[in-house]
């Protein structure tokens, strides 16, 4: 994965990394960690539905507005790519 960029907050990143990977477990009832490097459909098997579900909770989670309207999903593939996109897109309420 790609360094984050300056202007990702970082701390930002590690939260949303943190909640991303609790609510995917919790979401795809899974016993087995949940790593940055996976990729949610190959890996994980997200659905789209499942894909929705998580960015609302994700966003309630961590109480910020997530700009889906530049979310591109060839860029936001890994679990990583998405704690990222939602570092830069994300808003606070």
């Amino acid at each position: 994965m790609a360094a984050p960029e300056a202007e990702i907050d970082v701390e930002l990143r590690e939260r949303a990394l943190d909640a991303i990977t609790t609510l995917l477990r919790r979401l795809l009832k899974r016993e087995e960690p949940v790593t940055e490097d996976m990729l949610m459909a190959e890996h994980l098997g997200l659905s789209s539905s499942l894909s929705l579900e998580l960015l609302l909770e994700l966003e309630e989670q961590l109480r910020i507005q997530i700009d889906v309207e530049t979310l591109n999903p060839e860029r936001t593939r890994t679990v990583g790519e998405l704690a990222t996109f939602v570092a830069a897109h994300g808003r606070p309420w």
